[in-house]
């Protein structure tokens, strides 16, 4: 990708979660890629002025979604704040093996942040009740074609 290039999102809906977010008490960030903690760290920052902000990440490694392991190995753990995992090593989240302590912190949170496809991919089929915002780059035809956007654009819906 061209680092020079400003991302467009051909569905953005950042003003519709920002007004969301001045109003929530609790907010899971459902985080995506190891090495993209470097970037969640200053977001995390600026969520955490409007509500308690709770980083998920994966209990195992699967595909290349971060770990507890790969936050210790970064040495940004305390940088990260209040952390828990999914309890599973499944791409994005699986309801039916997720923890019961991750179900009802998913359930009692009023936004939630979803960033990458996969969470997409597994989470779509939720009524859609404007609580889930969904941060992602749609990289293949099925999910192009869910969302209603050409291949590779950049999506931020809330849903």
């Amino acid at each position: 990708a061209d680092m020079k290039r400003r991302i467009e999102f051909v569905i953005d809906d950042s003003d519709k979660f920002e007004a969301k977010l001045k109003h929530a008490q609790k907010m899971l960030y459902l985080a995506d890629n190891a090495g993209e903690v470097f970037f969640d760290l200053p977001l995390l920052h600026y969520l955490r002025h409007f509500a308690r902000v709770i980083y998920v990440i994966k209990e195992a490694p699967v595909q290349n979604d971060i770990t507890l392991d790969d936050m210790k190995r970064a040495g940004v753990e305390a940088d990260v704040g209040e952390v828990m995992t999914t309890g599973t090593a499944t791409p994005g989240i699986d309801f039916s093996v997720a923890s019961e302590e991750f179900k009802g912190e998913f359930a009692a949170s009023d936004l939630v942040f979803a960033k990458g496809m996969g969470y997409w991919e597994t989470l779509s089929e939720l009524p859609a009740e404007g609580r889930v915002f969904y941060c992602l780059r749609a990289k293949c035809r099925p999910v192009a074609a869910s969302l209603g956007v050409p291949l590779d654009s950049y999506v931020a819906m809330l849903r």
